[in-house]
């Protein structure tokens, strides 16, 4: 079998996945504005790794990966809301500086990519977008390791587009603006992680939404 059609299909659904804004692309855009390009690409790159993880499990028909995410769903999202919030307030905190950080501490971007990893895992319903696309795909191109590889390279090849483009605008834009923005960014982040809250909880207990 040809490698192109797993990797390809990989390629466009990693991109096309990690490119509608939601609350991970703002996590992106905060990070990259408060931290620079690498704490950005850093958050991606652990984005980017948890989709190829969950890639991997559907393809490989993990029925225990699919039963823990199944039995632990509601605090899963909880915690991910949660965090989130966190993030969010923790952005409203004063320290962006005049000018972009042009390069950030090893530990920094361990930090960024390993809870934007945890945050990424602890949404359930990727696991369920990936097997979807599994099944769509056929037996011969989902049985492939090369479509979770796939993933991963589209995956990241967003999140670099995306850190790149916020680096670079926000070089020509006055500091204020880019404090502006990272703070409406922190803002949507608690937004989001309060919507998350309820909806988890409004799921387990009323009606879905």
């Amino acid at each position: 079998m040809s490698i192109w059609p797993a990797l390809l299909s990989g390629l466009g659904f990693g991109f096309m996945i990690a490119a509608p804004v939601g609350p991970m692309s703002l996590l992106c855009m905060n990070r990259t504005l408060k931290s620079g390009f690498t704490a950005g690409l850093a958050t991606g790159a652990g984005i980017a790794l948890a989709d190829a993880a969950y890639a991997l499990a559907a393809v490989g028909s993990f029925r225990i990966v699919n039963d823990f995410t199944s039995v632990y769903a509601l605090p899963l999202r909880l915690l991910g809301s949660l965090f989130l919030g966190y993030l969010g307030v923790k952005g409203l905190r004063p320290g962006l500086s005049g000018r972009m950080p042009e390069t950030a501490s090893r530990s920094g971007n361990a930090y960024h990519m390993f809870s934007a990893f945890l945050l990424t895992l602890a949404n359930p319903a990727t696991l369920l977008s990936f097997m979807a696309l599994a099944a769509s795909l056929g037996s011969v191109i989902s049985a492939s390791l090369l479509l979770p590889t796939g993933i991963a390279l589209g995956s990241c090849a967003w999140w670099l587009l995306l850190s790149g483009l916020i680096t670079w605008i926000s070089g020509r834009l006055p500091a204020r603006f880019n404090k502006s923005l990272s703070l409406v960014s922190s803002i949507f982040l608690i937004l989001f992680s309060m919507y998350g809250l309820f909806s988890a909880l409004y799921s387990h207990w009323g009606e879905p939404l």
